[in-house]
């Protein structure tokens, strides 16, 4: 091989692995899926402990809450400003009621079906006859964020051993305010 011909198989393979690189190096930037996590812990003499075990986002009582539905929304907003519709799923719930502890997990995604899914409601109950006032608490949850359309549930969440919760949690769209990326 002469001169000539190693150096344009030098370069031409230098132009490969920096392409290769490149591309590698945006598809990263490009992570089209979210896992978002969290978790807290009630402290003790926290009043009404139960209720605060399940405050997924804030309690209005003392802003007590895990902030879960604000850190979904924050990763759906990066989807959103990326240019893709965002979506949520497999939102994942465990609840230690013994040590009054909670984690919680959620991919946040591109949405399948074209809406841009920019939000995240929910409402819920514990102990004794929680299932009928939670699923009382819908109706009204769906008034709370103005232009919000697409109420789309996404958990129906029962914690059965402990403190028995019922929780719903719903996605929505705010097409006037964020409409669907084309």
């Amino acid at each position: 091989m002469n001169k000539t011909t190693q150096n344009i198989v030098l370069y031409g393979s230098i132009a490969i692995a920096i392409g290769s690189l490149t591309f590698l190096a945006l598809k990263l930037l490009r992570k089209k899926e979210i896992l978002v996590k969290g978790e807290y812990s009630v402290p003790e003499g926290t009043p009404n402990r139960a209720d605060a075990l399940h405050s997924f986002e804030r309690r209005k009582s003392d802003g007590f809450g895990g902030r879960m539905l604000t850190k979904i929304e924050e990763a759906m907003m990066k989807l959103y400003n990326r240019g893709i519709n965002p979506d949520v799923k497999d939102v994942k719930i465990d609840v230690d009621s013994t040590n009054y502890k909670v984690k919680w997990s959620a991919k946040v995604l591109p949405s399948k079906d074209g809406n841009a899914y920019i939000g995240m409601s929910s409402v819920g109950s514990a102990g004794s006859d929680a299932d009928a006032r939670a699923l009382s608490q819908v109706p009204n949850m769906k008034t709370w964020v103005d232009g919000a359309e697409d109420y789309t549930l996404v958990l129906d969440f029962k914690n059965p051993k402990g403190v028995y919760i019922r929780q719903y949690f719903y996605k929505y769209t705010q097409p006037n305010k964020y409409p669907p990326k084309k």
